[in-house]
């Protein structure tokens, strides 16, 4: 883009010869001389002229760029793209009706004025001159293409989506943005329209992600509360350690009823449940009870460990949790699965002097809490899969995306936010730490999973 200044020039011109004669007055005669050196054909200015419309110049009076450029540097770019836009669209004209007053053979589309359109830049709405054309052969408006493109109504409400994520309020939308001099379409209520439309169009997305060509290895799948209500949410880890959001399900609270609908929708979006797949769980029953209704023998449960913790920690007196963390750290760092149940048993018989409930605690899902340590992966992949710290972190963006909403009206809302936050936090995902050992996790599976097969057709025998 260049910026050219409409500045006179002034000219310098010497005084040619001049012939004076007795009685007369000195003139200056200067003659011309036309031959066909100075000529252009008709081929050479049609050519000309078509070149022309491939840069746009943009022409700015000197008054007017000190005007903006006192502005602020976003103000400033606002303007200069309104000013753009409205160039463009005056080139497009010209490349499809020719330049103004040119006489064009056989053109479909001939100028038909000016009409006042809008146009979104920056996330605000600002009005435009917007040139007309109507066809000459038939009834009728053309159309132009850069004004559709501007006029985009999916402009808007991911502009206002991309800055409440990151904690403007429909409140302060109007001063966070540098609105231009005639800039609208701020206010809280279109900000409000522009943010349902976009969360939604996000959810509907969510919902229709296909996976019929990834290989998830695990499935993280945990809930947290909203409202007054649950969001169960499903994180799977691929074959290369890659991390995607597989899909959100509301409901009243955590039951087997809402996670196996979540399943189930995602086996119809092409997941695989044919496939041996670790599942690591935060110890809700619901959970392991819709895993196994959908997976069935293919589902190996990890029970997170810091969960279990914890639980136990819950029956306990404070002045033993450090005992009992380092008991149980030392259980689950032991690379040999036999030695790390009867350390865990030990820890058992211990609290049973200090507290039956505890104890109780701890020997429910015991060797649900050890699966990694099964799975011999190692130690950086092995903590990775050891907790739900994954999902939990995803939806920790998202409670922080929705901590400035003060009131939850319906119930699309919640689903709406908890997606738009839980989406920030995938464009953040990096690969799982420990990734370069996926392929002996899947080798892992594979075997404990024959092997359990193995063992049920032998008893059945």
């Amino acid at each position: 883009m260049k910026l050219k200044m409409a500045v006179p020039q002034v000219r310098a011109v010497s005084p040619g010869p001049l012939s004076t004669k007795k009685g007369e007055t000195a003139v200056r005669k200067r003659y011309t001389k036309r031959g066909s050196a100075g000529k252009v054909s008709r081929k050479e200015r049609k050519k000309r002229q078509a070149g022309k419309g491939q840069t746009v110049q943009l022409v700015l009076d000197r008054e007017e760029l000190v005007a903006m450029m006192q502005d602020s540097l976003t103000d400033f770019a606002t303007e200069m793209g309104l000013k753009v836009a409205c160039l463009l669209l005056e080139d497009e004209v010209s490349q499809r009706c020719g330049s103004r007053y040119q006489r064009v053979s056989q053109r479909t589309v001939t100028r038909y004025g000016h009409q006042r359109g809008v146009t979104v830049i920056a996330g605000q709405k600002l009005p435009i001159r917007r040139p007309r054309m109507r066809y000459t052969q038939q009834c009728g408006e053309a159309e132009l293409e850069t004004y559709a493109r501007l006029q985009s109504p999916e402009t808007m409400p991911q502009a206002v989506l991309k800055r409440l994520v990151r904690g403007v309020s429909c409140r302060d939308y109007e001063g966070v943005v540098d609105l231009a001099r005639e800039g609208f379409g701020v206010q809280k209520s279109s900000v409000s329209r522009s943010f349902v439309k976009a969360s939604a169009k996000e959810v509907r997305q969510l919902t229709q992600r296909r996976f019929d060509e990834l290989r998830f290895a695990v499935i993280y799948i945990d809930g947290v509360a909203y409202a007054g209500e649950m969001m169960v949410c499903a994180l799977g880890i691929t074959a290369e350690g890659s991390k995607h959001l597989l899909g959100l399900r509301q409901g009243a609270t955590e039951n087997a009823t809402v996670c196996t609908s979540l399943l189930e929708e995602l086996r119809e979006r092409g997941l695989a449940t044919d496939v041996p797949t670790l599942f690591v769980l935060d110890g809700a029953k619901a959970l392991r009870a819709a895993v196994k209704r959908v997976w069935g023998r293919q589902a190996l449960i990890q029970r997170c460990q810091a969960h279990k913790k914890r639980n136990v920690w819950a029956h306990l007196p404070q002045k033993h949790w450090q005992e009992l963390s380092r008991q149980m750290n030392l259980a689950y760092h032991e690379t040999d699965y036999e030695k790390a149940l009867k350390l865990l048993k030990l820890t058992a018989r211990w609290l049973d002097r200090l507290s039956p409930d505890a104890a109780a605690s701890l020997r429910e899902g015991m060797e649900e809490t050890l699966t990694v340590v099964r799975l011999g992966v190692p130690e950086v992949l092995r903590r990775t899969l050891a907790t739900t710290n994954p999902i939990e972190s995803a939806f920790s963006v998202a409670q922080n995306v929705t901590a400035r909403v003060k009131r939850w009206r319906d119930g699309d809302m919640r689903q709406r936010w908890c997606t738009a936050g839980l989406l920030r936090a995938e464009g953040k995902f990096h690969r799982v730490k420990g990734h370069r050992h996926m392929p002996q996790l899947l080798k892992a599976l594979d075997r404990i999973v024959l092997g359990k097969e193995l063992d049920e057709e032998q008893k059945v025998a």
